[in-house]
Parts: structure tokens; sequence; C-alpha cells
């Protein structure tokens, strides 16, 4: 059912009527969608994701039920751990299961996770991203802990505001049944996950149409049955082990072109748009920074303030990250940039540099024509430290500098080793 957006506002064009626009924060956006989804969801409730497995549980018993007309299972387990082991097994015997967490939770699901990437089953886990517990434990949000299960081989979507966390919820479910590859939705905790605005939610009809049914019925027929026996999960030794890690590649390499089919009927769908690599700014911008999650809205409002004062500026937002697709990355940045700031919101301690600043060196290195542009990293926003639009000029600043500083932070006054700008 094609969509066109009017105003701002959804509105079906067969019957001309308004797209439900409801009020809600970004977790129950997001966990619409997985339990429309959903035949199970496996759950341990941990702060700020805590919202997300109560309604599931909230829904669950109220009896409604999903887009194939079944009230989903909802479970809950004896920690995040469990939960993973759950809905590990619930993907194994073939049903489309998904969970919710973040932090400390997110790390006790690591062992899970590497199985069910490494068997290619698809599933998606909702995160709201939080601190993890280092010297102090913090509730708040940065992505210190989607960052540290990047190797288990989960494709890492980010969305930006509730909106975003509801639609990156919808694409995420759509692409990892075509790709077989389970993804992570990731938005940011408590600025994202309990932003409360104004949502446009997905009709039933258009989340069957996103749901590709050969891509569940391939998903069911995999499924451990003893009216179909084989195996799967077996010890492997060295002569076999290495080939079949790398067997998986083809799978990941297609993934980004999936999930940027997928945006594409997203966006015929709905009228909503993305890319893999979203860019915003001048044309012929000769500075600009590099980030995922909330903080983009205020790296907008610096850049058009310094463009309307004739500067060239702009930003590139990642929306996956994992698998890092270098050819869309290269397409999405303009080619007359000469100096690049890259924004991670988490800290890598004693690595040369984060996460994200890390793979744009590489992706720069890897396809860039000419004299690659001056990249430098910093940190920002740990534990939900203030990011606001006068921090984004003084970063622009920086890179006017001939020498700019690399391994910056910004927020906060570091006196002891001397990182802030």
């Amino acid at each position: 059912m094609e969509t066109i957006v009017v105003k701002n506002k959804s509105v079906d064009t067969l019957t001309n009527k308004k797209a439900t626009i409801s009020v809600m924060d970004a977790n129950e956006a997001a966990v619409y969608i997985a339990y429309k989804t959903s035949e199970v969801c496996a759950i341990y409730p941990i702060t700020p994701s805590s919202t997300m497995g109560e309604f599931a549980e909230e829904w669950s018993s109220d009896h409604k039920t999903n887009i194939f007309g079944e009230v989903p299972t909802i479970v809950e387990m004896q920690s995040e751990a469990g939960a993973a082991g759950a809905i590990h097994g619930a993907l194994q015997g073939g049903a489309l299961a998904s969970t919710f967490t973040c932090s400390q939770g997110l790390l006790l699901m690591i062992p899970n996770m590497y199985k069910i990437a490494g068997e290619l089953t698809p599933t998606v886990f909702h995160i709201a991203a939080r601190a993890l517990a280092t010297h102090a434990l913090s509730i708040f949000g940065d992505h210190s802990d989607v960052m540290a299960v990047r190797s288990t081989g989960f494709a890492m979507l980010f969305g930006n505001n509730a909106q975003e966390a509801h639609d990156m919820a919808m694409i995420a479910t759509a692409a990892t049944l075509k790709a077989s590859i389970p993804f992570l939705n990731i938005f940011d905790g408590f600025r994202t996950s309990h932003e409360i605005n104004e949502v446009s939610l997905l009709s039933d009809s258009v989340i069957q149409q996103m749901i590709d049914d050969n891509a569940v019925a391939r998903h069911r027929q995999r499924s451990l049955n003893p009216e179909n026996p084989f195996i799967r999960g077996t010890a492997q030794n060295a002569d076999v082990y290495f080939q079949s890690r790398e067997a998986c590649n083809e799978y990941h390499w297609k993934t980004p072109a999936i999930v940027q089919e997928t945006m594409q009927q997203f966006e015929k769908l709905t009228g909503r748009s993305y890319k893999l690599f979203e860019y915003y700014g001048h044309a012929q911008a000769d500075r600009i920074i590099i980030i995922m999650g909330s903080g983009t809205g205020a790296v907008k409002e610096m850049v058009d303030h310094l463009n309307d004062k004739g500067e060239k500026t702009g930003y590139l937002a990642v929306h996956l990250f994992r698998p890092f697709s270098v050819a869309h990355f290269m397409q999405a940045i303009p080619s007359s940039i000469q100096k690049i700031a890259v924004l991670d919101r988490c800290k890598e301690t004693g690595a040369i540099g984060e996460p994200l600043y890390m793979d744009v060196v590489n992706a720069l290195h890897a396809g860039w024509n000419g004299t690659i542009p001056k990249v430098i990293g910093g940190r920002y926003g740990l534990a939900s430290k203030e990011f606001n639009p006068g921090m984004v000029k003084a970063v622009f600043e920086e890179l006017t500098k001939a020498t700019p500083k690399n391994g910056f932070t910004i927020g906060i006054e570091d006196d002891i080793t001397h990182t802030s700008l």
C-alpha cells in the first residue's frame, strides 16, 4: 500500500486516510515493530531498555496479535544470558524471535550472539545503547555496549530519534530475513529511548508488505526438526574450521546492498527516505563531521548556522555501521573535503582510535582517489554527557588549524591528560 507524505503526515494513497500518528517514546516505537513481527520474545528488562520488554509482556497479556494473527509468547528469564539462550533456541526451532537489552545485559548475550551470527540466523535485538560499568556504574547512554559486541557478526543499524527507532526496527526486521545476518537496532539510551515525540506508526498492511514471505519460509525450513534432520553447531578441528569461518563472507558482503534495497522499499511504502550513510550540508564542503545516533541533531544545527555565514561545512550520519560498506561510504561524502572529524560516543582504552574513527580512516585508504583528507577522532557524550551546538562549533574550529588535535574530547575539561578542546 503506497503512501505519500503531506506536511510530515503520512497519507494512505488508496484510502486517503491519515496514517496513525501516536505520541510515544523510542522504546515503545521499536517494540511496536518487534511485537508485530515476532512469535517469541525472551526478555530480562534492564534500564533504559526495560519498557520494551514490559510493553511486549503487557500486550501479550492483553492478547494483542502480531501480523500473523497470533499472540506472541513473551518469556522472562533469570538473566540476559538466559534471554539470549532462549532466543537462540527459538530461532533454531524456526520461530521468529527478538529481544531487548543494553549495557551489561548485552555483554551477557555475547556467547549466544556469536552462535546466532555464526549460524546465519535472522533476528533483531533492539538496543537502547548505554554506558558500561568501568571505574563506576552509569545507567545513562553512550555507545560503549554496542561497540563491545561489534565483532560478534551482528549487523548494526543506528537510528537518531524516536521515528527512526521505529523505522529502523522495521528495516532491520525485513533485512535480516533476506540477509540471514542478525541485526542490532540501536538508538541512544534515555536521549532517544525516552524521547517522547510524534511517531507515524506503520500499519499492519505496510509491515506485511515489508516482510518477504519466501524469506520467512526459508527461515522455517532451516529449523532443527526431527522430521528433516541435518547437522549444525558441530565441533571442528584445524582441517576445516578456518575454511568454514570464511564461508560466511558473502552473506556479510551482500548485507549493505540488501539494507539499501530494503530502505528503498520502505520509502515507496511510507515516503520516508533513508540511506546507509546520509550526508547533510554544503555540496562543496571542506570540513565535515562523521557521527552516529542522536548527536546528529546538534551537528545539523551548527552546520546550518555556519553555512548561513558563508562557511562550507557538513556532516555524515552513519546508519549502517556493520557491515561497513566502503562503496556506499565513498558515494556519500563530497570529494571536496579536506578535513574530517570523526566523533565516537565511546572510549576504547589502549587503542590508536575509537571504532568509527578507525573504520573511516580504513575506508578512505581503501576507496579515496587522490590525496586523502586529514582525519581526526574525538570522544563525546559518554554516559549522556551534554553535547550541544557550541561543542560542535569547537570541533569545526579545530579542523581549521594546521595541526588539529587527534584523540580529543569535547564536553569536559580534561585537566589531567589534556585531551579536551
